[in-house]
């Protein structure tokens, strides 16, 4: 999975939006908001002995995911791990125009970690339990600032496409029976809506529109088929909203801002 090129530094640049409102209206905004956490998650996986630090003549594939084993993926893991995150920390150094103090980068563990003042970056290398001689990549995003960076085409540029899901986390607990209700009860066949008998969740797909939509009772995951930048998330995401904009239970559901 590589990262698209970055392009050259727009003359616009990103100013997070800091509204003037008191504590008491802070608290009511966030009440009608269900979104608490929202993530941008991508996974892909490879095969131990394809590092270029595996020498075949003294190493050997993990047998077991032992801590002993995850140290080994951590050291054959770092050169690739240090490689991209020099590559993102000088792309948004750039991009954001970031000086010294607004963005740092740590590798550590099979763990690379891009923290800066509007957005933290994690890119993390674990074995695979049920296969140790293979292991996962796990790329998140989170703690953006808020969607105008999440949309902002400097910022995706640096970026790249990285992610494969969009995770929401609600508040407090919603009723997915609700949600399918509410769905199943809009006119015309360009949403459908699958789940089991048990409603523990439900899986929405809709026309002209890549991306699944998986709400339970804690949260909604948009499931892409392929890689995409935070900006076409969030766009999925607007797409989707307007789809389901005649749905009462999805109201507060979909609110973001």
């Amino acid at each position: 999975m590589g990262r698209e090129a970055c392009v050259s530094l727009s003359s616009v640049k990103y100013l997070p939006a800091t509204p003037a409102i008191s504590m008491d209206e802070t608290e009511k905004v966030a009440d009608k908001r269900l979104i608490s956490q929202l993530t941008l998650v991508g996974e892909y996986q490879g095969l131990v002995k394809r590092f270029d630090g595996f020498d075949k003549s003294r190493h050997t594939v993990p047998k077991y995911a032992s801590d002993r084993a995850q140290q080994f993926l951590a050291r054959l893991a770092e050169p690739e791990l240090v490689e991209w995150s020099e590559s993102l920390f000088a792309a948004y150094r750039e991009a954001m125009d970031y000086r010294r103090k607004d963005i740092s980068s740590l590798v550590d563990g099979g763990v690379a970690r891009i923290e800066s003042k509007d957005f933290i970056l994690e890119r993390r290398y674990s074995l695979n339990q049920d296969s140790p001689d293979s292991y996962l990549v796990e790329t998140e995003l989170m703690n953006a600032s808020g969607l105008e960076l999440l949309e902002f085409e400097s910022f995706n540029q640096a970026t790249g496409p990285l992610f494969e899901r969009m995770c929401c986390l609600f508040r407090r607990d919603v009723s997915v029976e609700s949600m399918i209700d509410g769905i199943e009860d809009c006119k015309g066949s360009e949403v459908t809506v699958d789940y089991p008998s048990t409603c523990e969740f439900c899986e929405t797909r809709i026309e002209g529109l890549e991306p699944v939509f998986r709400f339970d009772s804690a949260s909604l995951e948009i499931r892409f088929r392929r890689y995409g930048m935070p900006g076409q998330m969030i766009q999925a995401y607007r797409a989707m909203v307007g789809k389901l904009a005649s749905v009462e239970v999805m109201k507060d559901v979909l609110r973001l801002s």
